[in-house]
């Protein structure tokens, strides 16, 4: 009896062990999946697909409304821009608002920009006509020069707002398309190119800016399927969640020029992340979003009242 307890202490102290660090925040069925992180106030931008509110939270976990407006439907991919002193919000109605219209739902793609510092909204891009076909606004990311790149999850295009505020199609190809889910997150390397990630069959995409239609598959040793969010870290290394029952963070390197990467870095499994979406870097940690978004499928299942951000621990793979 002393031994199976003795087992039992140890078992929890483990467990308790590989928790790695969070910011836990209470919001009521918010189901957060957009993240951006505030480097003047040492805090995030997190966005709610139940509602599209968007709120602040602190490293205490203290979470206050920054914008909210029924016409967001959802909120999903963020991004902060330093330059205009802007916020770049993904919008649309893809499927777990409660403010779903038939009107909207799966048809409405709009970038909407606030100000950093009173959330006042500035612009509202609507780029719904822009391509035939379902639409679902997921991710998007900023170059050197002030333009935003926007991938759609539902249609095999990523479309640019440039930084005289143009818009339109900006790249189209097969390798985008998912039987569900296609395009998930993408983001600006330094090399002067985009990466994006396919979410539906995992493969990791590189996109050039000279020639925007010719994808190319980075060979990689494994897919992502459930790839999501997606950042570019200090070496130059792709920081890459992924979801659907693996919910794990791992990061790449290239010795190419990203024609080929190879996994450097991985979480430990005992780390727990529960449906990671999407992640952000403050204070030299890599933040990510626990979403929950799961639970939104199981109808069986108490809405969530809390959340949280976990810091990723990437350990070397062997």
């Amino acid at each position: 009896m002393k031994y199976l307890l003795y087992l039992a202490v140890l078992l929890s102290s483990q467990l308790s062990a590989a928790q790695t660090e969070r910011i836990n925040f209470k919001l009521n069925e918010f189901y957060p999946e957009g993240i951006a992180s505030n480097s003047k106030t040492n805090s995030f931008f997190i966005g709610s697909v139940k509602t599209g509110t968007i709120v602040t939270v602190d490293m205490n976990g203290e979470a206050k409304i920054f914008y909210e407006d029924r016409s967001l439907k959802s909120s999903f991919g963020m991004k902060v821009d330093t330059m205009r002193n802007l916020l770049w919000v993904c919008t649309g109605d893809p499927n777990y608002s409660v403010y779903a219209d038939p009107a909207t739902h799966k048809k409405s793609i709009h970038i909407v920009t606030l100000d950093l510092d009173n959330g006042k909204k500035i612009q509202d891009h609507d780029l719904s006509g822009l391509y035939a076909g379902k639409h679902f606004a997921n991710d998007l990311t900023l170059d050197n020069a002030g333009n935003v790149y926007i991938t759609d999850s539902y249609s095999p295009v990523i479309y640019r707002i440039d930084s005289k505020g143009k818009i339109g199609v900006w790249a189209e190809s097969e390798l985008f398309r998912g039987l569900d889910i296609g395009l998930n997150g993408i983001t600006w390397h330094p090399g002067g190119f985009l990466i994006a990630v396919n979410n539906g069959n995992g493969s990791i995409l590189k996109i050039a800016t000279d020639v925007p239609n010719k994808a190319e598959i980075v060979k990689v040793s494994n897919f992502f399927p459930g790839a999501d969010g997606l950042l570019i870290n200090a070496e130059g290394h792709l920081v890459l969640v992924q979801n659907k029952g693996v919910n794990k963070v791992f990061e790449l390197g290239s010795a190419d020029n990203w024609k080929s990467a190879s996994i450097v870095k991985a979480t430990a499994s005992a780390d727990m992340f529960h449906q990671p979406s999407t992640c952000a870097q403050q204070q030299g940690k890599i933040y990510v979003v626990n979403s929950k978004l799961n639970e939104l499928q199981d109808p069986g299942i108490t809405p969530s009242k809390e959340f949280s951000l976990q810091v990723a621990v990437l350990r070397p793979v062997q």
